[in-house]
């Protein structure tokens, strides 16, 4: 997938995703709320960079993307395998989907990095 459409994908996803926490909480809850937050906030950065050329700085959201969504993916997998979350099987799907977003973060940020470069020559 080209990197162009996976962070337009994954930005309109995080927005989606921080935007629902604001309907689906009961109550004010302070970690759900700064969680939509950092969503919305996430999203839209992944809406920002998807037109710009690769860089240091790109390369580097990507990777931080990348460790965002590993960590999401981790906490859920640690979540569902301590039975805090589901006690079937398909509690592991949305941790797997998680690792699949970061790996793509991960491949993303690597094959833009390894674009040849364009040298100043003055």
């Amino acid at each position: 997938m080209k990197t162009k459409w996976m962070l337009t994908i994954f930005g309109i996803w995080y927005v989606v995703e921080g935007i629902s926490v604001f309907f689906t909480s009961g109550g004010f809850y302070f970690m759900s709320y700064g969680f939509g937050i950092f969503c919305i906030v996430l999203g839209l950065i992944c809406l920002m960079i998807r037109n710009e050329h690769p860089s240091r700085l790109r390369n580097s959201i990507l990777f931080i993307f990348f460790l965002s969504a590993l960590g999401i993916s981790l906490i859920a997998y640690y979540s569902q395998w301590s039975g805090l979350y589901m006690d079937s099987l398909v509690g592991y799907i949305i941790p797997t989907i998680w690792l699949i977003v970061a790996i793509g973060f991960l491949l993303a940020s690597r094959r833009s990095s390894t674009l040849p470069r364009v040298r100043n020559l003055q």
